[in-house]
Parts: C-alpha cells; structure tokens; sequence
C-alpha cells in the first residue's frame, strides 16, 4: 500500500536542530534504536520526494505517485515488509525536514556535494543522469565560454547540483534559482539565457519549445550520479540500504528499470 501526502515548502515545523515535536512524523520515534527495526514495528517506510520531474518522478493523470524513484523506493518497501508513505515536498524543503527527522530517506536524485555531507549520509548512487546546457537561441551562445561573462543569465532549480555547477564553472554569469517550471519559462521567455538540468528534463522541453536548443547535444556538460540521503548517524540503516541497492544494481534490476521508466542508459557503478 502507498500513502501519499502533499507539503508545502513553508517548513515551521522542520527546523535544522532535529528537536522536532515528536508528533511530525513516525520517522521521529528511531532516535534511541535501529531505524530498520523501528520501520518494521512502524509498519511504512517514509519518503521525502519533490512529485514534479516527469518520469524520474511525478504525479500520473490520475494524481498517483509514478516514474523510476516511486517505483524504486515502493520495491524497498515492500522487501521490509511494510507500506510505503511518500512526502512530497517542494525541493528546498527536503532536507531541512530530514534533519527534523520527518522521514527515513529523501529520494530526488541528490549528490554528495560537500557542503551536503555536514548534514545528510549518503548512499550508492541509484540513478545516473547527464547535466547539459539549454539555451534560448536568440541569445546566441554557441559554446560554454560564451557562459561565463556578466552579460548572460542563467536559471537552474534552486539548492540542486545543476545551480551549484552554474555557480563554479561560470562565476561571472548571474544566476536565477527557481522552482524548475519557473526556471525552464525564464528560458523560454528570453528573460534568461540559459538553464543547466538533466537531459530527460531538457528533451521534451527543447522539442515542444522550439526557440530552445540543447548546446553540444553529443557533448553533455556534466555527467552526475544522483543517491539517496539518510539521516547522518544511523549507520545500520545506510548499511542496509547500500547493501539492497547493491544487489538490484549488481543483477541489472536498476539499469533495466532505468532503461524503461526514463531511456538508455551507460550504467551505475557498483556498489561496494
């Protein structure tokens, strides 16, 4: 069985200091034991997504939970024994509710990034996904150091990798975080000239927007590995989920699924 419940971003309750109130979430009740052992008495594995990046992840015609993370993270369920409680968030409320302990796992492609391990544990990576640049061709930007000047703007989803990558590789150029529709409308728009995002995202994108275009399509800007978070410390927990991811990813359950929910695929490292 699958709940879902929808939140807004406006995180009062989700704090930074992990001193919720106890009654937020049943993820909550692992601080003192085993969160594997607390979610089989629990009875639900409890999931912060962001339902909103078709088909990784996003709501189907009929309002359900679908695409590759819903469909990975409910096979984690239901190897536990257990229900499967989706969060779905706004993107920049994620972590800030895990370190309230809202949840026993965010699920939305994250990647390791420094400042990130201060306040999560991360898995195996889960899902591979290439980073490349779309343009508004009327701004006519032709290659990546065209990127890096004062003169253009550039949007990506707020808090991801890909404002990250904005932010190093083209410091001079003035960054827009948004929500990713937002983002994606600054392009089209021309109010932005540019926007780093998965190639799954940009494709369908850059087809119903023709005065969009992918720059060096065969040449994708940056190729990353997105894992799940878990809370920091809870190492039987991060042990048995690295130890689950490794098996469907050492038999090829992952790259298949990938293949047929999101497009081909170079494959997942292993899991060690």
């Amino acid at each position: 069985a699958m709940l879902v419940t929808a939140c807004s971003g406006d995180d009062d309750d989700a704090g930074g200091d992990g001193d919720g109130d106890g009654g937020l979430s049943g993820a909550a009740a692992v601080l003192d034991g085993n969160r594997v052992d607390a979610i089989k008495d629990r009875g639900e594995l409890i999931v912060g997504m962001t339902l909103q990046f078709e088909p990784q992840m996003y709501r189907d015609s009929n309002d359900e939970p679908a695409g590759y993370d819903v469909e990975l993270v409910q096979m984690l369920a239901d190897d536990l024994g257990v229900d499967l409680n989706i969060q779905d968030l706004e993107f920049d409320a994620l972590i800030p509710g895990m370190l309230a302990d809202q949840f026993d796992l965010i699920s939305v492609g994250l990647v390791g990034r420094p400042a990130r391990l201060e306040q999560l544990w991360f898995t195996c990576p889960y899902v591979p996904y290439r980073q490349v640049v779309v343009v508004n061709n009327d701004a006519g930007i032709t290659s990546l150091d065209q990127l890096n000047s004062s003169d253009v703007t550039m949007t990506a989803l707020q808090g991801s990798t890909a404002a990250n990558l904005i932010e190093t590789t083209f410091p001079e150029a003035e960054l827009v975080g948004l929500e990713q529709a937002p983002a994606f409308l600054e392009v089209s728009s021309g109010r932005a000239d540019a926007i780093v995002v998965e190639e799954y995202l940009a494709i369908p994108f850059v087809n119903e927007n023709p005065s969009t275009s992918v720059l060096n399509p065969d040449n994708p800007f940056a190729q990353e590995y997105g894992a799940w978070a878990v809370p920091r410390g809870d190492i039987a927990w991060k042990e048995y989920v690295n130890g689950w991811l490794g098996y469907y990813i050492s038999n090829g359950t992952l790259d298949q699924m990938y293949t047929d929910i999101i497009g081909p695929t170079e494959g997942l490292p292993a899991c060690s």
